[in-house]
């Protein structure tokens, strides 16, 4: 499987959570689990178009790693998006 292609799930997984705080005001613990969902989401996409020799063989637990991956950015792109949304308040 394409580590870029991962690489960017997780990316794409922080700008979901950034923009579901900031543009739709949902909390940090449900954007998180949504950008979370996008990691999956991606994994299986990939996981399915790889050639049967270049999937991995421990399905599960590369799918739990790219999760808890996905979710740290996640919780970076929705605590980032707190804090803009807080620091427009002070203003």
């Amino acid at each position: 499987m394409s580590e870029t292609l991962l690489w960017l799930a997780y990316l794409l997984s922080g700008v979901a959570a950034f923009a579901l705080v900031d543009r739709l005001g949902w909390r940090i613990v449900p954007s998180m689990l949504a950008g979370a969902a996008v990691t999956i989401a991606a994994w299986l996409v990939l996981f399915l178009l790889a050639d049967e020799k270049n999937r991995p063989e421990w399905e599960t637990v590369d799918l739990s790693l790219n999760t808890c991956f996905g979710l740290i950015f996640a919780g970076l792109g929705a605590a980032a998006a707190y804090f803009v949304d807080w620091q427009r308040r002070e203003r």
